[in-house]
């Protein structure tokens, strides 16, 4: 037997009323922020907490951060800004951490607890920070340069291991 035409109305109707709700709930969810999934607890601290500005950067020639970008694509789960850093002192997001923004193209010269003590540094998607030993953000004094998601090694198994030598930073968009 074949509904009447009123009747497939009034399934039809039926069924919408019953997926909208779902479909607006969906639109309401904010996508998950990747560091979350290693441990932040959401704070997100006053630029100050990590250190205090030595002045303006310039990024080396030819750098770009939109290659960190293009690798995203559109990923949404994956949030966060510029010149958002995410820091611990210990190996894979352990220890005491902390968040914060930081001003694009400024030297940013830490201080304690964070000096020559981070194992783990993630910027957010959309930029490049470059790290230093030197005590100032000479370009010519680059030692390391991150990308999102950042890495949580210290650099140990590497030849040029940056574990507990950053004295300061600088991130950049190009």
């Amino acid at each position: 037997m074949v509904p009447s035409r009123s009747s497939r109305v009034a399934i039809v109707a039926a069924f919408i009323s019953l997926c909208l709700p779902l479909a607006t709930s969906a639109a309401v969810i904010k996508p998950k922020d990747w560091k979350l999934a290693v441990g932040w607890n959401g704070t997100t601290l006053p630029a100050s907490a990590f250190g205090r500005s030595m002045g303006p950067f310039t990024p080396p020639a030819g750098t770009s951060a939109s290659a960190a970008s293009q690798k995203l694509g559109s990923v949404q789960a994956d949030i966060g800004r510029p010149g958002g850093v995410f820091i611990c002192i210990n190996v894979d997001w352990q220890g005491e951490c902390g968040y914060a923004v930081q001003p694009l193209n400024e030297c940013i010269v830490l201080d304690s607890p964070w000096r020559d003590t981070i194992s783990s540094f993630g910027p957010d998607p959309g930029a490049t920070c470059f790290a230093f030993s030197s005590g100032n953000c000479d370009t010519n004094d680059g030692e390391w340069s991150f990308e999102y998601p950042g890495d949580d090694t210290g650099g140990i198994w590497t030849t040029d291991s940056w574990n507990d030598k950053i004295t300061n930073f600088a991130c950049t968009t190009s």
